[in-house]
């Protein structure tokens, strides 16, 4: 079963309300955006001081689009949140995170920039939970798709076919079908479900499309 999760990214804990709220009818897990203004340009909330003291039934993939994921994981192990991603790019000793995430009971995937290689993650393949491919470059909502991504999915699934593949980035009508063809399981839809302006029509049209794919 192919999964249509909402990616939320808020710069103020209003917000962040106000895009939950919207997506939480339609959805059992939202993926949670956050920027350090740094590793990305765009600043978000801290995320784990709304998670702390928002009541929901949705669970939490939190995307750390940050320089320095080891220094922020104490406070999110204080939240629901159950799922992490970490990218690639910020490896200061991954192999000790993706222990320690799974030592708190928790999944935790690696995240490629369009422009970084599989090459990078390859000895960590085996430790992780699943991998997100970014089709655009992150920290916005409404970036470019990348097509170069699609053939790089491509072959990681025919090398590793076995691992999930995540998918975040210009995810629309016209690209689903394309990324489900080359092996993504899971699709992070950001701009196409929070800009639409009947959030719940837009879910449903992604997963229709997917489910009779």
């Amino acid at each position: 079963m192919i999964k249509i999760i909402p990616a939320i990214l808020a710069k103020t804990s209003e917000e962040f309300e106000k895009l939950l709220r919207a997506v939480e009818p339609y959805v059992d897990r939202v993926h949670l955006d956050i920027g350090d203004g740094d590793f990305v340009p765009t600043k978000t909330i801290s995320g784990y001081e709304e998670l702390i003291k928002t009541e929901t039934e949705v669970k939490f993939d939190v995307h750390l689009m940050v320089s320095r994921p080891e220094d922020q994981m104490y406070f999110w192990y204080k939240t629901k949140a159950d799922r992490f991603l970490i990218h690639a790019e910020t490896d200061h000793g991954h192999s000790n995170l993706i222990d320690q995430i799974h030592l708190n009971g928790r999944q935790v995937g690696l995240v490629l920039n369009p422009e970084t290689q599989v090459d990078k993650i390859a000895g960590l393949i085996d430790d992780i939970d699943f991998v997100q491919f970014m089709t655009v470059h992150p920290g916005f909502y409404g970036s470019e798709f990348v097509e170069s991504v699609i053939n790089k999915i491509l072959e990681f699934h025919g090398q590793y076919p076995s691992v999930p593949i995540f998918v975040d980035g210009g995810i629309n009508l016209e690209t689903v079908l394309r990324l489900v063809a080359v092996g993504a399981t899971t699709l992070v839809v950001g701009s196409y479900v929070i800009e639409y302006q009947d959030v719940g029509k837009a879910i449903e049209e992604l997963k229709k499309i997917v489910q009779n794919e």
